[in-house]
């Protein structure tokens, strides 16, 4: 399975690979290619993904399937205790209840009191003297004897290196390793993914050596959050390496190759895209598309454009199709998706192309508190959010919370997004932005500008250079 490519004098980084988007931002971006102009990069892989790897092989790269973190029950408990101090104590964000509040709305009731009873139970004693510095004595404890902590250290003893990247430092599957590689002294990098990650993800039980975010925003809250691990100079704005593929032409096809691939007609019609959100997150989002279409049967939407629907990667089309329908103008497309876990698989070459063309070649984009707000910027596209609740009115204000979220308040700020209060506002937004889209490229410059900070394709450099200084250093 491996094939190593050795560079003379060069360090030896793993770089970890334990879900879909991981691909997206360390492969497909040129990351890997880059990095190994100033390392020998060390692929490892948390699932078994065989077209992927032998890609990856067959570009000259070592490959490892390393084992995702196994934790027994005693140390899982423990981590849940910590994840409380972690939510109340050092993440120290206002807005940390607004997603869990408006998720409430699905939970039974005895679900929800279970849940408040043990995290009021739990903060309760997080305030008692000496109780989470015992927490973390046992979890240092419990790390050695409840989870393959030292099989991951063997791991690392085997592979021979002598630094980690990560931009999923989150991840349970890989932390255990992270861990290991951390008490063996090997150099830590992350380039934190999204722009979301730090503010809803939990504990991060590594400290990093060198931290990197999209941007001035991140880089407050990774200040913020991880104090003593970024008190030294080591947080960097970056921006975000997977956009780069936007910014390079030649990631596009053709617009009548794209039409093929996505079932659209060779026609000039205007297209709506709307990007779905995954079912779990937005149950009652469906809503939105089925008033679009029904606005397109009544007339409402004037030229009579297409509406194409991007199903979410984490997502089930059918969902959609047995609740909106079939409609002439309406095509259904999907995205990279697992056969048997949603966010593993293999996003190619081809993905990214297609994922570009889709962005580039509609006229109005919409989604629902989405990160695809800003992909859909970086092309000065209008953007349109639906903040209304039909199905469920009464709800409707929490729906609205969601683009209050910390990390999503730049992007609300900015002006740059639509945010539709009522299915008319919705459809006179859809109409107002196919007629003059020009009036709207400066509000999506502005989003682009405010949550990755760079528009010039070279996020992917910026990483590198600064793994190099901090390589070799």
């Amino acid at each position: 399975m491996n094939e190593n490519l050795t560079i003379q004098g060069s360090k030896r980084l793993l770089v970890i690979i334990s879900f879909s988007f991981s691909i997206r931002f360390l492969y497909r971006s040129g990351m890997l290619h880059q990095l190994r102009q100033v390392a020998t990069p060390v692929i490892a892989i948390t699932w078994h993904e065989p077209a992927l790897i032998e890609e990856l092989i067959n570009d000259g790269f070592e490959v490892h399937v390393i084992p995702e973190s196994r934790k027994g029950l005693q140390y899982l408990d423990i981590r849940t205790k910590l994840d409380y101090w972690f939510k109340h104590h050092a993440l120290k964000s206002n807005y940390r209840k607004i997603q869990v509040k408006y998720l409430d709305q699905y939970l039974p009731f005895r679900s929800k009191f279970i849940r408040d009873i043990r995290e009021f139970y739990n903060y309760s004693k997080s305030l008692l003297p000496g109780y989470i510095n015992n927490l973390f004595i046992k979890e240092k404890q419990l790390l050695e004897d409840d989870t393959n902590f030292s099989d991951m250290l063997a791991l690392v003893d085997t592979l021979n290196i002598d630094a980690v990247f990560t931009p999923t430092p989150f991840h349970t599957q890989e932390d255990i390793f992270l861990r290991a590689a951390k008490e063996r002294g090997k150099k830590m990098f992350t380039s934190i993914l999204s722009f979301d990650n730090l503010t809803k993800r939990g504990w991060i039980p590594v400290d990093f050596n060198v931290y990197m975010v999209w941007n001035k925003y991140n880089f407050n809250e990774a200040k913020r959050i991880y104090p003593r691990a970024t008190a030294t100079g080591n947080v960097h704005i970056v921006g975000a390496a997977q956009f780069d593929v936007y910014f390079k032409n030649e990631n596009l096809i053709s617009k009548d190759q794209w039409k093929q691939l996505t079932g659209i007609p060779l026609n000039d019609k205007k297209i709506i895209l709307y990007a779905g959100g995954p079912g779990a997150l937005f149950p009652n989002e469906c809503q939105y598309l089925k008033h679009l279409v029904e606005a397109l049967k009544n007339k409402e939407i004037e030229g009579d454009p297409l509406i194409l629907f991007r199903c979410h990667p984490i997502d089930n089309v059918e969902r959609w199709k047995e609740y909106v329908g079939e409609h002439p103008n309406l095509i259904y497309d999907t995205s990279w998706t697992g056969k048997e876990r949603l966010q593993l698989t293999n996003i190619t070459d081809k993905d990214i192309s297609k994922l570009c063309s889709t962005l580039a070649f509609t006229d109005v984009h919409i989604n629902v508190n989405s990160t695809m707000s800003v992909d859909g910027s970086a092309y000065r596209k209008p953007q349109i959010g639906p903040c209304y609740d039909e199905v469920n009115q009464a709800k409707e204000h929490l729906l609205q919370g969601m683009y209050s979220q910390e990390h999503f308040i730049p992007i609300v700020n900015t002006g740059g997004l639509l945010l539709a209060k009522s299915r008319k506002q919705l459809i006179d937004f859809v109409n107002e932005t196919l007629k003059n889209p020009r009036n709207f490229i400066s509000n999506s410059n502005r989003i682009v500008e405010e949550i990755i900070t760079y528009a010039d394709g070279r996020s992917t450099e910026r990483t590198v250079e600064i793994i190099k200084e901090n390589l070799y250093r």
